[in-house]
């Protein structure tokens, strides 16, 4: 087996390190947990922060839907962050005191996340507390509500990374309802109504399985208020609407999809590791390593902001999802041939996971410690890693667990994750209106 002569680029990636490694030894309140009844508790008190950030999680995601209720998740969520509190929208009397709310979909969850100032979050959580009890389902809110998913989803097909990730986790979901848009269609969104809405929030806006995870400076709230978040909502337990739909066969798996935007970009995506499995560190290592190649192809003209370049070329390992999958990313226009970028992208990929890796790894290590202490400096980051690693084993420690995996990882680690995880991907292509890629 030839070696991976990309390992030569560690001499130049040697003045990146001191950003990497100072950003890994960034200090992280180690989370407690707590289960109160069905609800999991996760704190991480942090004295210097100004500010509390809490995150609800219930089990009311893509998977209650069935197909065709595509969007319903996201209507409920939204009629609740629009729903009046004393005569005002919970999303519009919360930012009035400074503060915000918003929500994300996910394939099994809806997770809320709320942030204020520490003397205000009593108040803030009262507010959202009393929304989440009792949303109200009018028609007016419920129209407030789908106004303000619409006007979001145009927002997001005009960002062909976001468009093309989307349509590979429709490929990849185990469950073809999970891998639904996020915030449904438009049209499907039209179908809707107060009933609707209503019935699936009854439905799976249930205690069990919840997860409340704070963090910042939570000496500012009563010991009983994250458990009493979750108890404003009925006890009970909720189980996934089952839909099974054929896996894609052939050699390739590819998706083409067109968008008003200016150039090509192709987005691949292969299976990865989850957050509990021995691979997590090497996949770590090796994503840091697989963007790092692909901006050296990519060749990023100077003037070009480092922001800009890395929304064009790079990596997301999304561990958090299930599946977990690592995605790799280039925008076409940036390198001049889109078509010998694209190839050049995957042929890099397919060389790593053929050939012996030689030489060392300590800078990517660094990078990847690096990437993943600035990922998770935010307190709604925090929060989110907190409840995802917990969810999975007895330890919600996230920074001490990612940066021990890092530490382990070997040339040999990196050599087998490649192996067995960046095998045959499935490729999405976001062209331009009434572009092929050859054009």
């Amino acid at each position: 087996m030839r070696s991976f002569s990309a390992f030569c680029l560690a001499a130049a990636l040697a003045s990146a390190l001191p950003t990497a490694a100072r950003a890994a030894s960034v200090s992280v309140p180690s989370p407690s947990v707590e289960n109160a009844g069905g609800t999991l508790i996760v704190r991480q008190a942090d004295g210097a922060a100004s500010l509390v950030g809490v995150t609800l999680i219930v089990r009311a995601g893509l998977d209650r839907q069935t197909m065709k209720q595509n969007g319903l998740a996201a209507l409920a969520a939204e009629t609740i962050v629009r729903t009046p509190v004393n005569g005002v929208a919970v999303e519009d009397a919360i930012a009035a005191r400074g503060g915000s709310v918003h929500f994300t979909i996910d394939p099994g969850d809806v997770r809320f996340y709320v942030e204020a100032l520490a003397i205000d979050a009593p108040a803030v959580l009262d507010l959202f507390r009393a929304a989440i009890a009792a949303p109200d389902f009018s028609p007016a809110t419920i129209r407030d509500a789908r106004g303000v998913l619409v006007r979001q989803i145009a927002q997001v097909q005009q960002v062909a990374l976001q468009v093309g990730i989307d349509m590979l986790n429709a490929a990849s979901s185990r469950q073809a309802n999970a891998g639904l848009p996020e915030l449904g269609t438009p049209a499907s969104l039209a179908q809707f109504f107060s009933e609707d809405a209503r019935a699936f929030y009854r439905a799976y806006y249930r205690r069990g399985g919840a997860v409340v995870s704070a963090a910042g400076r939570l000496d500012a709230l009563t010991p009983e208020s994250l458990a009493a978040l979750a108890g404003a909502l009925p006890a009970g337990m909720t189980s996934p609407v089952p839909v099974r739909v054929p896996a894609l066969n052939g050699a390739t798996h590819e998706i083409v999809a067109h968008r008003d935007i200016a150039s090509p970009w192709l987005i691949a995506q292969y299976p990865a590791p989850n957050v509990d499995s021995r691979d997590f560190g090497p996949m770590l290592v090796l994503a840091a390593f697989v963007r790092r190649t692909l901006s050296d192809i990519a060749q990023v003209p100077g003037v070009v902001s480092p922001t800009f370049a890395s929304r064009s070329v790079g990596t997301v390992y999304a561990y958090d999802r299930a599946p977990a999958t690592l995605v790799l990313y280039v925008n076409g226009g940036l390198i001049g041939n889109p078509s010998r970028a694209f190839a050049t992208a995957l042929s890099v990929v397919s060389v790593l996971a053929a050939s012996r890796l030689q030489g060392s790894i300590e800078e990517f290590k660094a990078e990847a410690a690096g990437d993943f202490a600035n990922d998770a400096t935010t307190l709604e980051t925090r929060t989110w890693l907190a409840a995802v690693f917990s969810r999975g084993s007895a330890s919600p420690d996230f920074i001490n667990r990612a940066l021990a995996a890092i530490s382990s990882t070997t040339p040999e680690d990196v050599q087998r994750v490649a192996r067995d995880y960046l095998g045959n991907p499935t490729i999405a292509l976001v062209l331009p209106r009434g572009q092929n890629l050859q054009d």
